[in-house]
Order: C-alpha cells, then sequence, then structure tokens
C-alpha cells in the first residue's frame, strides 16, 4: 500500500487539518484576549512556536493511534471493517465541521463586526471601552529667549487643552496628570501607557516682539506615528491667538475623525476678549489660581482685576475673581471675600450667561450660599455644555452630599475620579467628602487614602499635610498626625496648620500651648470663628483667663453669626454656634440653634456631638448620654471623640457613658 493512501487510512490528513483549525481558532482568540490585558508580545510569540512544534508530535500520534468508539486506542495496522469506519467518521466528521464552523464565524466577527475604528479605545483602566478619543496635551515647551515668558506658554497650553476638553468626542486627561511630563524624558508610547491614552499632543511657543510661532503635533501612542504636525507664525494677537487654537483642535478632530457639533463649532469660534493686554493679565491670574497659598490667590485676583479694567466684557476674568475670592473665603471665613465673590459672578453672568467657567462659578457660590438647588442646577449647566468638566463634577458632589443624597454624590465623585485618576483636586474632594459627609463605617480610612493621594501629587502642598494630618488624627493615629503637621508648618505657616497644632495641644491637655497656637491662625485669618472658639475654649480650660475667654467667645459668636447670614443652611457653624452659646451663659439660644443644626443635618453624628456638648453644659446629662449613643450608632468612628474631649470628662463614671468608652462593654 501507498504511503498515501496508508496516511488517509490512519487519518493522518483528517488529523492534520483538525489540527490546522485548532491552531487558527487559538492564535486568534489568544491575540484578542492577550491584547485586552495588554500582555508582553513574548507570550503570543512563545504560543506560536509552541503549536508549530505540535504539528509533527500530532501527525506521529496520528499514524499510531485512532479514534474509536472505543476510545483512543494503538493502530493494529489492520484493514478497519466499514462498521467501525463508519462509526470514526461519525465521531470525527462533526467534531471537523463544528471547528470549521467556528473558524469561519471568527473570521466573519474579526472582518465585519470587531473593526479597528480610531474611536474606539483599548479597555481603560476601569476595564469599561469607550466611544472616545482619550488625549493627553503634553506641557508645551517655551522657545522664546525670555523665562518669563513661561506663564504664556503655559497659558496657552491650558487653551488649547481646555478647548479640546469642551469637545464631546475627546477624553482629555487633565492638566494636573500630564504636567509631571513638562522635562520628560520618556518616549511617547511609554508617556501614553501611564496615561492611558490613545494619542498625545506635543508643541512648542516662541513669543519674539510682536510675533508669535505656536507648533503642535499629534502623535499615535502606540505606534509612535506621527499623525499630524503645523507651525504657525503669525502677529502676535488675541484674534490669531485664538484663531490658532481653533486650528488646532479642527485638525486634531479632522485626524482622528471626530465630527464636531454645532456646540463644539461655536466654542471653537469664540474670541473672550480683544485686548492682548488683558488676556496677558488673564493668563497671570490663572496661573496664580492653580496654586493654593493666600498669597497667590490674592496675586490672582489682582491679575484678573487688572485684565477686567482693561477689558470690562472680560466674563472669564470675572469668573477667575469669582473663584479666587471664593477660595479666600473658605480659607479665612472673611465675609467680605464672600461679598466680592458674589458681585463678580453676577457681572460675569450679565456679560455671557453660557459660558461654562460662569456656571461653575456660580454653583459654587449658591453652593456656599445654601442655595442647593440653584447650586445644582448651575452644575448641570456646566456638564450639560462639558460633560467632563472635573470642577462642575466636584461641584456637584458637594452639592448632592450637602443635600443629603450621599450616595448619589460618591457615584459623581468616583466618576470624576475615573475621568482624571491623577488629578489631586478630585482626591482632595474625596478626602473631604469621606471625612466630612459620607455615613460609612470606613469613612475615616478612606479620607485617609485620598489624602495621602494629594500628597504625592502635591508634596510641597501645606493644605495637602494639613488635610493628611487631620485624616490620621480621625483615626487616632496621633503621631502620623503630628508628622504631618509638621511638615505642613514647614512648607508654610497657614491658618489651618495653627489651628490643627492647637487641636493636638488641646486634646493632650496643654492648653497654653494651644491658646499660642490659634492665636497666631487668628493673626493669618482674623475673621474665622473657628480659630476665636478654639482661643476661647483654650483660655477656659487654662483657668485664671475667664476674661479673655469670655471676649474670644464674643468675637467667635459674631462671625460665626456673620457666615450664617450667608448661609443659613450651614449647620456646622450652627452646631459650633450652639456650643460658643452655652460657654456664654446663653442656654436659650444654644438650644435653639442646636435643634437647627440637628434637623438641617438629618441629625448627622457630628451635629449630635454638638449636642451632647450644649447638653452637657445646660446639666442635661440624659439628653447629652442620648445625644451619643445615637451618634455612636450611627457611626462607630464618632466613638474616639468621646474619649477625647475635655468637656464630657464630667461624665465618667456614669454607666452609660463608660459603655460608650469602652466598646467592649457594649455587649455585657
Amino acid at each position: 500500500m501507498s504511503l498515501f493512501l496508508e496516511m488517509r487510512r490512519r487519518h493522518v490528513f483528517r488529523a492534520a487539518v483538525a489540527y490546522t483549525v485548532v491552531w487558527w481558532l487559538l492564535v486568534q482568540v489568544a491575540g484578542l484576549l492577550l491584547d485586552a490585558f495588554e500582555a508582553p508580545p513574548w507570550i503570543f510569540q512563545g504560543l506560536i512556536l509552541l503549536l508549530a512544534a505540535g504539528f509533527p508530535v500530532a501527525m506521529v500520534l496520528a499514524w499510531f493511534f485512532e479514534l474509536t468508539p472505543s476510545g483512543l486506542v494503538r493502530s493494529d495496522g489492520e484493514d478497519e471493517d466499514d462498521l467501525s469506519a463508519a462509526t470514526i467518521r461519525g465521531y470525527l466528521n462533526p467534531i471537523v465541521i463544528g471547528m470549521l464552523s467556528a473558524a469561519v464565524i471568527l473570521f466573519a466577527l474579526d472582518k465585519f463586526v470587531w473593526t479597528d475604528d480610531p474611536l474606539i479605545e483599548a479597555p481603560m483602566a476601569d476595564s469599561v471601552s469607550v466611544r472616545t478619543s482619550s488625549l493627553a496635551v503634553l506641557p508645551f515647551s517655551n522657545r522664546s529667549s525670555v523665562a518669563e515668558d513661561a506663564y504664556f506658554v503655559d497659558g496657552i497650553h491650558d487653551d488649547i487643552l481646555t478647548l479640546l476638553a469642551k469637545i464631546e468626542s475627546f477624553k482629555v486627561v487633565s492638566r494636573t496628570s500630564v504636567m509631571r511630563f513638562r522635562d520628560f524624558t520618556k518616549s511617547v508610547p511609554e508617556i501614553g501607557r501611564e496615561l492611558n491614552v490613545r494619542y498625545i499632543l506635543e508643541g512648542g511657543v516662541q513669543r519674539a516682539g510682536k510675533q508669535v510661532r505656536i507648533n503642535a503635533q499629534l502623535i499615535d501612542a502606540r505606534s509612535d506615528e506621527h499623525l499630524w504636525a503645523e507651525t504657525f507664525d503669525r502677529e502676535l494677537s488675541t484674534e490669531n491667538l485664538f484663531a490658532i487654537q481653533s486650528e488646532i483642535a479642527r485638525a486634531i478632530a479632522a485626524a482622528l475623525d471626530a465630527e464636531l457639533s454645532p456646540a463644539d463649532e461655536q466654542q471653537l469660534d469664540s474670541v473672550p476678549t480683544e485686548s492682548l493686554d488683558a488676556y496677558d493679565a488673564y493668563l497671570l491670574g490663572r496661573q496664580s489660581l492653580l496654586e493654593t497659598g493666600m498669597e497667590a490667590l490674592e496675586q490672582a485676583v489682582a491679575h484678573f482685576e487688572q485684565a477686567v479694567a482693561i477689558d470690562g466684557q472680560f466674563a472669564g476674568a470675572f469668573a477667575g475673581i469669582c473663584e479666587a475670592h471664593l477660595s479666600l473665603y473658605t480659607k479665612t471665613g472673611d465675609t467680605e471675600y464672600f461679598d466680592r465673590a458674589e458681585a463678580a459672578c453676577n457681572r460675569a453672568l450679565a456679560i455671557d450667561g453660557n459660558l461654562v467657567e460662569v456656571h461653575s462659578a456660580l454653583g459654587r457660590l449658591f453652593r456656599h450660599h445654601g442655595e442647593y438647588g440653584r447650586a445644582e442646577t448651575e452644575q448641570r449647566k456646566a456638564l450639560a455644555t462639558r460633560p467632563q468638566n472635573i470642577e462642575a463634577l466636584i461641584e456637584l458632589g458637594f452639592t448632592l452630599s450637602l443635600q443629603g443624597r450621599i450616595r448619589e454624590a460618591e457615584a459623581v465623585l468616583i466618576e470624576a475620579e475615573s475621568l482624571q485618576p491623577d488629578h489631586w483636586p478630585v482626591h482632595d474632594a474625596l478626602f473631604t467628602f469621606y471625612r466630612n459627609y459620607d455615613d460609612s463605617q470606613d469613612r475615616f480610612d478612606r479620607a485617609v487614602q485620598h489624602a495621602m493621594r494629594v500628597v504625592e501629587l502635591l508634596p510641597d502642598s501645606a493644605s495637602a499635610w494639613n488635610n493628611l494630618g487631620t485624616a490620621y488624627y480621625s483615626l487616632q493615629q496621633y503621631d502620623a498626625a503630628k508628622s504631618a503637621w509638621d511638615r505642613a508648618l514647614e512648607l508654610e505657616p497657614t491658618r489651618t496648620a495653627f489651628t490643627n497644632r492647637g487641636l493636638q495641644y488641646y486634646y493632650e491637655g496643654r492648653y497654653a500651648d494651644s491658646a499660642e497656637m490659634q492665636s497666631k491662625a487668628i493673626e493669618l485669618a482674623p475673621n474665622d470663628h473657628r480659630a476665636w472658639g478654639r482661643l476661647a475654649e483654650s483660655y477656659r480650660l487654662m483657668g485664671g483667663n475667664e476674661a479673655e475667654s469670655r471676649a474670644a467667645y464674643a468675637t467667635a459668636i459674631r462671625l460665626a453669626e456673620a457666615m450664617l447670614e450667608i448661609n443659613e443652611q450651614d449647620w456646622k457653624t450652627s452646631g459650633l454656634l450652639a456650643t460658643y452659646y452655652a460657654q456664654s451663659d446663653r442656654p436659650e439660644d444654644a438650644r435653639l440653634e442646636i435643634e437647627s443644626a440637628l434637623e438641617i443635618s438629618g441629625r448627622d453624628p457630628e451635629a449630635l456631638l454638638y449636642a451632647a456638648l450644649v447638653a452637657n453644659e445646660r446639666g442635661d446629662v440624659d439628653f447629652a448620654l442620648q445625644a451619643l449613643e445615637e451618634m455612636v450608632e450611627a457611626n462607630e468612628a464618632f466613638r474616639l471623640y468621646i474619649v477625647d474631649d475635655p468637656d464630657l470628662k464630667s461624665l465618667q463614671g456614669n454607666a452609660r457613658f463608660d459603655r460608650l468608652t469602652d466598646p467592649g462593654a457594649a455587649g455585657r
């Protein structure tokens, strides 16, 4: 018998077909799965080599073994009877046909369904594919001979990034995430993988006299292929600058086959100011606004005011004034800052009611004013125009928190984090949310995680270290809190840093040291009722400083009442004011104020703590214990505050109080 006939009789050809089909199927499926998990190329290459090496082995096995109704047996080389052959074909034919059918289906899916669409991204970090072009705009290089032009270059970069972020088809990485690549030495594919983006835009700006040159190039981060590049040489004017930015955005949209909506076109055609000097001052203001210190915020106000002095119709600059004054208000508690912010916001709204920055600023203003419905409306207007506006998402998260919609708020803030995982304001917002609003048992642990992330992103920020210390303190990790607060004071002697150090001394019983720290805080923020209230507490417990304590309480009351005139929904200020009243022989005012705080907050654990302090001072021990029990039942983490507060030590020896300070006694 010839070799060909013998191979046919032993079903070697049929085994070869089956092995080839299985080989092809495995390669296709492995290619999809390994690409999805971003496996190194050697795994795929090794699989192909393994399958190739297995082919001759499979053919040898097919020669010596055959599939029978009894299973796989060694071939004896004799002719099989017709019944056995038919039975074997009955087993093998469906298997081969099935594998061929699977191969055809997979080929059709790969050819006609799983097409290579540039707008379909590879799986993101959260394993959800998005139909947007993920894009990172790297910091532009300053190619001018003047180093001071860096702010101008950063402003152009920020404008282009913001303009691209307004286009619905793009998912643009935040400025915070890309700034660490300012002086990058990594390759574009490496940066693309770190930022989890498909495309990279890089460029440079050169300003010389009355001329400006801007060059930009778009690169596919996966292949390192240049998709588009252009150099723009123009006379330096705002009209030309905004025209260049629009041309870059349109060129990128064309390169990525992204359609621009009418709203996108309107954004690209807008010219916020026709004055180059006003625009220059505005860029300086925005640069200062990116920092967190008092001096930087005051500089931002000065630059923005210079811009509007030149161009009284510059809505973006008025929105900047509003943002800067609101930040100063939150840092100092000085209501004059709030009044100035409100005036600037209203002016911006009158000039351009469609500007996203105006809606964002108004949303923040209304939130601080306690008008949460109006705040939410403005924030959603900003998001309707720019769905990926991180600042608007953060503000919406805070507004929902203040309305008691905790899980909605958490979802919004987590969405912001998923869009910009390396954007420090997102983690700062999540720290604030878990520290001040969340009702979960592990809220303080989560607050620490996000505070640590802000420190990683802003290692030289005193505010970041202050928050980390506060988060540690909430977990009674006092040594870690002290280290963080020490670092904050080294970086910048802020009101918050001195206040936190004063609180540490207060709970340690070092009341004179606490008073010294609060006095330093007041020097920096004389209109902050919290520092005055804590100074009053320290004087009261020192002994021999009753007059100073009464005077400090009186100032704290006046300042807290002024804040409540701005936002009567601010239950935290109401709760603290109630404690000031209680220590100032105004028991009825204290009762009314704490009832308001409990009602507005929905009996939040922190409000219950203030209620216990007020009741204990008024001599209502039963109500104080009831409030503390309700507080701990609502959130176990608040048990820590019972142990530390010196004003509750008078309850020691009471069985109910002792059970609260000893978690193990609760079940006995």
